[in-house]
This record gives C-alpha cells, sequence and structure tokens, in this order.
C-alpha cells in the first residue's frame, strides 16, 4: 500500500505531466469511442433499411410520335383536337430478361383474371353502377342521331338497370356522319350512358341520352400477344330481321347479352389480380394499401403457389368474411393490357373470344382468405390504373396451376401499373441496372426507379461511416502514439528511480508496482472519461444525423401501417411530422440509440494497451542490473 502511495506520489510532483497525460489520454479514448460507436451505429441503420425499403422499377413502352387526331362533339357540332400517342410494335417484355439484373422478384407483366361473381355481393346498397345496356328500339320517325333522337324502346335484352320507360333519346355522338335511321325498322344496339346536350339549358328536364358502346367483338390474343383473327366487327348497332338470332350474327348479339349476365346485372367487376409480389403493385408499395387484418402473402405463398388470397375490406365487409374462410375463385379469362381499376371502367378489350363464345371457365378452386387490406385516403402515384378496383382480389401467381393461353381476353403494351420488378436497394445497384439496361439497346421503353429516397439515405449513412471511421482510425493512432509517449517519460525514462530502489533492497515485484500503480490509475481515469464522453458525442451525433435523415415511409416494405384504430391525439401528433405533399415521415425508424458495450470494449482496449506498454517499458528496466542501470543514469 505504501508502495502504491509513493506511486502515485511522484505522479503529484510532476503535475502538468500527469495533468496532460490524462487529458490527452481521455481526448483519444473519446475519439476511438465515438468513432466505434458511430461505425456500429451506421452499419445497424443501413442493415435496419435494408429490410425497411424496397427498390423497384416500373416498365413502359413510350410511343414513338405523336399524332393529331379529330373527335367529332354533337353537343358543339365541331371537332376537338387532341394529340394521340402512336406506338410501334409491342415489346415483350422478355427484353427484361438480361443477365446481371439482379431481380429480387419479376420481372412480371401482371395479368388481371375476371373471376365469375358466384354468389357473391360486390356494391354496398347505396353503391351506383356504369349503366349499359342491349335494347331492341325503333325511331319514331326517319331521322339521323346527329343530335339527340328519340327512341321507342321495344325489348330489353340486357341491362344493369331495368329501364322505367318506354322510350329513351339516343346521340351517335362521336360520329360526324351518322347513318339514318328508319320508323319502320327495328334496331338491336349496344348503349351507355351519355351526356344531355341541354343540361345547362335545363338542368333537371334535361333529355337524358344513351350513346353507342361497341357491341360483339373480340381483341383474343394467344400466349405471344399476337391478336387472334376474328369476324366479330364491334358494330354498336344492327337491324333486326325476320329470324335474325338465327344467324351467326344475331347469335353473337345474344352471346354478348349472355358475357353480361354473366358478369351479373347486380354486380360489379370481380377481378382477381396474380402477382408474384405486392411490393410490385404502386399502391401496396407507397402504403396507400394497407393491411387492416391477417397477414401478407408470404414468400413462401409466391414460391409454392399456396391457394391463399388478399381481399378488400369492403369486399369482405358486404359479403361477411373474415381471415381464414374460403373464397370460391373461378377464373375466365386474362387481360395483361390494364389494370382492374381501368379494366372496370369498360376498358377490358373484347367481351368475347374470336369465335364469338363466351369465355369459359379454365381454373376454379378455393382460396383461403390470409389479409385483408384497406385502402387509405389519397391518390396513388401514377394515377389511374395505379389505383385498386373496389374488390380487387390478390392471388399468388403460381397458385394458378392451368395453362390460360386460351383465355386471354386482351394483351397490350407493358404500362407502369402492369409492369414492374425488384432489385436490391441502393444507388450501386440503380446504376448498375441502368447500365446495363442500356447496353441491351431496346428503344421506346422507359423504367423508372422508386426506392423512397433509399440511395439519398445510404449516401448519408456512408459519409457518417466514413467520417466514424477517420474518427477511429484517428483516435486509435494518437492513442497509441500518446501510450508510448507516456509510458516512456513515465516507466522507461525512470531507469535511476529503479536502480536506487533496488540497490535499497526493493524486489523486482515492488519496483514493479511503483513504476505501474500511477500510470495504471491516469489510465484508467483517462480510459473511463474518454468512453464516457465518447459514448455522448456519438449520442448527439446520430441524433443530429437522425434529424437530417428523416424519409418517407410510404415506400417502405410494411414495417410502418396505417392504424385507423388510433385516438385523435396520436393522429394530431403524427401529423406533426408529415411533410407538404402529406406523406409520413417516419423519424422513429431511425436507430439512434447507441450501444454502451462498444465505447466500454473500446476503452478497456486502449487501457490494456496502456498496460501492455508499461509492462514492457518495466520489463526492461529490470531486465538490467542495478549497478549498470546507476552507471548509465550517471552519463
Amino acid at each position: 500500500m505504501r508502495i502504491a502511495t509513493n506511486s502515485l506520489k511522484r505522479l503529484a510532483r510532476t503535475p502538468v505531466k500527469t495533468a496532460l497525460f490524462f487529458l490527452l489520454l481521455s481526448f483519444t479514448v473519446a475519439l476511438v469511442c465515438a468513432g466505434g460507436s458511430l461505425w456500429k451505429l451506421c452499419g445497424d441503420n443501413l442493415r435496419r433499411f435494408e429490410e425497411i425499403f424496397v427498390t423497384i422499377g416500373t416498365v413502359e413502352q413510350t410511343p414513338e410520335r405523336t399524332q393529331q387526331q379529330a373527335l367529332w362533339f354533337a353537343d358543339k357540332e365541331d371537332y376537338r383536337y387532341y394529340n394521340r400517342a402512336v406506338y410501334g410494335e409491342t415489346i415483350s417484355p422478355d427484353v427484361l430478361d438480361f443477365e446481371g439484373a439482379g431481380y429480387l422478384s419479376g420481372p412480371e407483366q401482371r395479368a388481371y383474371y375476371e373471376a365469375l361473381p358466384q354468389d357473391y355481393v360486390f356494391k354496398e346498397m347505396e353503391g351506383g353502377l356504369w349503366q349499359f345496356m342491349v335494347v331492341e328500339a325503333s325511331p319514331y320517325e326517319d331521322c339521323v342521331p346527329a343530335g339527340p333522337v328519340k327512341m321507342e324502346l321495344k325489348n330489353v335484352l340486357y341491362s344493369t338497370y331495368p329501364p322505367n320507360v318506354v322510350y329513351f333519346y339516343l346521340c351517335d355522338h362521336n360520329n360526324d356522319n351518322p347513318e339514318t335511321l328508319y320508323a319502320d325498322k327495328t334496331y338491336v344496339m349496344a348503349l351507355q350512358d351519355g351526356f344531355a346536350h341541354d343540361w345547362a339549358e335545363n338542368g333537371a328536364e334535361a333529355k337524358f341520352e344513351y350513346e353507342p358502346l361497341e357491341g360483339p367483338y373480340s381483341t383474343q390474343a394467344d400466349a405471344e400477344g399476337n391478336r387472334l383473327p376474328t369476324d366479330l366487327t364491334g358494330d354498336w348497332i344492327a337491324e333486326v330481321t325476320p329470324g335474325f338470332y338465327e344467324t351467326k350474327e344475331g347469335q353473337d348479339w345474344l352471346r354478348l347479352c349472355e358475357e353480361c349476365v354473366l358478369r351479373g346485372s347486380k354486380h360489379m367487376s370481380f377481378p382477381v389480380t396474380a402477382t408474384e409480389d405486392l411490393n410490385l403493385i404502386m399502391a401496396f408499395y407507397n402504403k396507400q394499401a394497407y393491411l387492416a387484418e391477417g397477414e401478407f402473402l408470404s414468400e413462401e405463398d409466391y414460391q409454392q403457389g399456396n391457394k391463399v388470397c388478399l381481399i378488400s375490406a369492403a369486399f369482405a365487409r358486404t359479403n361477411g368474411l373474415k381471415v381464414g374462410d374460403d373464397l370460391h375463385l373461378a377464373l375466365r379469362y386474362a387481360n395483361y393490357a390494364t389494370s382492374a381499376n381501368l379494366g372496370s371502367m369498360g376498358e377490358w378489350g373484347g367481351r368475347l373470344n374470336a369465335d364469338g363464345e363466351v369465355y369459359q371457365v379454365f381454373e376454379e378452386s378455393d382460396y383461403t382468405i390470409k389479409g385483408i387490406y384497406d385502402v387509405g385516403v389519397g391518390a396513388v402515384e401514377g394515377g389511374w390504373g395505379y389505383e385498386l378496383e373496389r374488390n380487387e382480389v390478390f392471388i399468388p401467381n403460381a397458385s394458378i396451376k392451368n395453362s390460360n393461353e386460351d383465355n386471354i381476353a386482351l394483351y397490350g403494351r407493358m404500362k407502369g401499373y402492369t409492369t414492374a420488378f425488384r432489385i436490391p436497394n441502393g444507388s450501386e445497384s440503380i446504376e448498375n441496372y441502368k447500365r446495363l439496361w442500356e447496353a441491351q439497346g431496346i428503344d421506346h421503353v422507359e423504367i423508372t426507379f422508386y426506392d423512397g429516397g433509399y440511395s439519398k439515405l445510404e449516401g448519408g449513412l456512408k459519409n457518417m461511416r466514413t467520417m466514424s471511421a477517420i474518427l477511429l482510425t484517428t483516435g486509435v493512432v494518437s492513442a497509441v502514439c500518446i501510450v508510448i509517449f507516456f509510458c516512456h517519460l513515465f516507466i522507461t525514462k525512470q531507469k535511476k528511480q529503479t536502480a536506487v530502489e533496488r540497490c535499497l533492497g526493493m524486489t523486482k515485484g515492488a519496483c514493479a508496482c511503483s513504476l505501474l500503480v500511477g500510470v495504471l490509475v491516469i489510465a484508467l481515469a483517462g480510459s473511463a472519461a474518454g468512453s464516457l464522453a465518447g459514448q455522448y458525442f456519438a449520442g448527439r451525433a446520430a441524433a443530429q444525423m437522425a434529424n437530417a435523415e428523416s424519409f418517407d415511409t410510404r415506400f417502405s416494405n410494411g414495417e410502418v401501417q396505417f392504424n385507423m384504430e388510433k385516438s385523435e391525439e396520436e393522429m394530431a401528433e403524427e401529423s406533426a411530422d408529415e411533410n407538404v405533399d402529406g406523406s409520413s415521415i417516419a423519424k422513429s425508424a431511425y436507430l439512434t440509440e447507441t450501444d454502451f458495450a462498444v465505447p466500454a470494449v473500446c476503452g478497456g482496449l486502449v487501457f490494456l494497451f496502456t498496460v501492455g506498454m508499461a509492462f514492457v517499458g518495466i520489463y526492461r528496466n529490470l531486465r538490467e542490473e542495478p549497478l549498470a542501470l546507476l552507471a548509465e543514469a550517471g552519463k
């Protein structure tokens, strides 16, 4: 004990050197600990964001040129001119299959399938439907339907809503040269809701009009996307003559009505979208659609083709369905040209196959409801086509076991809302893909990447990690130099003291203790102080980094979810963290808690290095004879 006290007193006799040793060692340990903590924190955040964020690319075939198109409007009695996109030949999604692309999922050109409505209900009582009807009618007098003409309703072959009138008004609205209709003839015609020409003048008393819609036609394609030949013209009107419905043309009209009945006069569209990754669907990717109950489809579901599905909350509510129930799906035809959202608006292509027949079911089975999704308020990025249809069902693409090659109702160009892929996160991954894609030499294909700001976030974290590496390296080099220097001052240069103590009869162990205790006390205090300081500064730096690197959680892979049961206070608090565009910013997803084990280990290593260097110096002093040390010290 007396030896240790004497060792400390000896340090007190050189206060400047002792204080300098303590301060410099504390500072270098703080650098080492701060650098090590930030290095680990940056790595943890990169790994965390790698799990949270998803990078996808949407693919769209672009037009080769634009062309002006004139469209007649009967109410204005004039043309309106539009620039119409002109495309070249349809480019196959196979061009996306090239070496080195590194896809995590996709690329896929998704199809949505029209399913038989069965006994399901597809709209709530107050929900309205688009009116479409196939009727037989005659004009009250010979006329040209260049404006609203009065038609006598003779027979209804199909109608979304049963007409409750004996007449209606017809206008061939977009035809600048409509054919004459004769009062002594009966016509079968396909019609849709139109616009009242005199609405501005007469309001509710205006003449409600119907406009032509395509009659029997087909857009059936083969598996390569080639349109199959057909004799269906799509004419919206035909004269009904004796025996008309026994002819091929009349049978086509009846089958058109049969197709409409299959869809159901009381039903909306029942679309089923097959995918190999919900992240490739923009509404799920940007969190406009979120999980309300159950689970999302899993990687195992996609790979093994499990018979599971995801349904909308509206569809589940109107049919009393819940997670775990079975949903019977009978798929009839596939649409590779549009999304279900556009298909429900009448853009689903021909309603009959190339032979004029109704599409038959090619895949039928029960699917277990694995999850129920809901849709938040706000538009999906990209607009129409990217939004979800009210009753849209999602299934794994591999769950469809039978080929749809004879049931492709429409095939079209790649569009952003039908064609997408997923690649690893990071700017390097995106740049590598762009470089490889440009090497393919494919024109008129536009690829748009979405990563939710991951590249920017990654850049910030990598810059911070570089800074932390500089801190760590600077601290380590400084610590080594300072420890060696002060061990030399306090131990190696004390050869004369060691010789005197040994000549006075002190043992080697006592001499070592006399040299070591003071140095170890300062080293321990400096390491502890530096570790605490490094932990503190690392925490402050992490907090500042989190504030500067806020990111948009709409584009994460599901870690952040909407919660419709949150209180108004919680929603108000979250609204304070919203972007100007309404997107939610979740700083809480950023890891800012530094691990105290890192500075503890760093400080401990510096302390152990000091102990090691001290022992090296003591060993050298004790290895020589006292008289030789005195002789050397006296020179």
